[in-house]
């Protein structure tokens, strides 16, 4: 499903995007990432960071519209930006509360790539997007909660039962490092 260059609509966005379209997330890029990096930057983040926001919005966006029975309700542009805008507040508070350090940033995301360009921006979130689904059931939706849904970790431990938050905090590296560990094993992991 190519995208005329000058013709987005939001639910071909959507559709596109659903089917993992190369030429839909080239076009995403494109149209969305400049804005998205002016929003971020005038929140006074980096560059790097701003890519990072976006980047990471995607993949939420990715997961969200997988979701049966995900409608928008708003523009697609309003849509990222609240989610890009969320997921930057939430990077800023942790990195105020922590002197700098995250305890608690979506690390799932942030694997040691470095990509250059928008579609291989898009194949790594996908790539990244595919071994998450590889993730045992308790791991995803761990991860899920925490990241993604941005769930307090107090909210986590009673909805999973857990038995403390030290086990919370365990039990959430652990599933960081098997997510890391299955993206460094797949032989595409150096070439995305």
């Amino acid at each position: 499903m190519a995208l005329n260059q000058t013709l987005y609509t939001d639910q071909a966005i959507l559709e596109g995007i659903r089917l993992r379209d190369s030429d839909t997330l080239s076009a995403v890029y494109r149209q969305f990432r400049p804005r998205i990096t002016a929003l971020i930057g005038s929140l006074n983040g980096s560059e790097q960071e701003a890519k990072d926001i976006f980047q990471e919005a995607i993949v939420v966006v990715f997961i969200n519209v997988q979701k049966p029975g995900f409608q928008l309700t708003s523009s697609f542009y309003t849509y990222l930006h609240a989610v890009s805008h969320n997921l930057w507040l939430k990077k800023f508070r942790e990195k105020k509360r922590h002197n700098g350090v995250s305890l608690d940033a979506p690390e799932v995301l942030k694997l040691g790539i470095d990509p250059s360009g928008d579609l291989e921006h898009a194949e790594r979130g996908l790539f990244i997007m595919e071994k998450f689904r590889a993730l045992g059931d308790g791991c995803r939706e761990l991860l899920q909660m925490a990241v993604i849904e941005e769930k307090s970790p107090a909210e986590i431990v009673e909805r999973l039962g857990f038995g403390s938050l030290a086990y919370y905090y365990k039990r959430k590296s652990m599933c960081k490092d098997k997510l890391t560990e299955l993206t460094r094993r797949d032989v595409r992991f150096g070439s995305i």
